[in-house]
């Protein structure tokens, strides 16, 4: 079977993925833990965004650290320093800041979301199901939670539940042109080529400048030779 390898990743500022209205789990309302947490700390934590949104993970690490040190139950510094461990591949320290984000605030979808997307990276289904399930009860209208709710359906081989998910994500926020390839791939599964072809298509004509439109268009030519 051919298919495109669409990988589960950690999350970065500038991805499409999660896009308008699924948002982006790596930050929190800024208005809320403006209210909530000490200036010195949400200055440090507002530098660490920055470093982010400029590529500079370990500067960015640094300032986190450091709002955590000035006020320990930061939960939003706990998750975004989660997200810059994931980027460097250390699962382990993202997972632990994952989980306390979680401990220090129960009713917060983001942490969840990432610890999921963690435990869909490492292959442990299970758990990532369970996490992203909390998370979308928190905020049920999140693109990105469906997103990896229909990826780990997939995986599951529960590819009704995938579809439905995958769907889902892509009526929240037609945006997030990865989930057409996430369809692709379980149309491929369920040997649909036409149903495959017509989301290769639609991912191509959305997303032209996405660095896997070369392997799309590949796909896309060997399937059309093969109908």
């Amino acid at each position: 079977m051919v298919q495109i390898n669409l990988m589960p990743r950690p999350l970065d500022h500038k991805d499409t993925l999660p896009a308008r209205n699924g948002r982006n789990p790596f930050i929190v309302d800024t208005e809320e833990y403006r209210r909530s947490f000490p200036k010195k700390a949400v200055k440090e934590f507002d530098k660490g965004l920055e470093s982010d949104r400029q590529g500079k993970r370990d500067e960015a690490v640094r300032h986190y650290e450091k709002a955590i040190t000035l006020a320990p139950n930061f939960y939003p510094a706990h998750n975004n320093l989660g997200s810059d461990y994931l980027s460097k591949s250390d699962f382990k320290s993202a997972q632990a800041q994952f989980e306390q984000a979680i401990k220090l605030n129960q009713s917060d979808p983001e942490a969840h979301l990432n610890l999921g997307n963690l435990n869909l990276m490492m292959k442990n289904y299970d758990d990532a199901l369970q996490n992203v399930q909390e998370g979308l009860r928190r905020r049920p209208n999140s693109a990105l939670g469906q997103f990896l709710l229909g990826s780990i359906y997939q995986r599951l081989r529960k590819l009704p539940e995938a579809e439905r998910a995958l769907r889902t994500a892509l009526s929240i926020d037609p945006a997030m042109s990865r989930i057409r390839l996430e369809l692709v791939n379980l149309y491929l599964v369920q040997k649909d080529k036409v149903k495959a072809t017509s989301e290769l298509k639609a991912f191509l004509q959305n997303a032209p400048d996405d660095p896997l439109v070369p392997k799309a268009k590949e796909l896309l030519n060997k399937l059309e030779a093969t109908r």
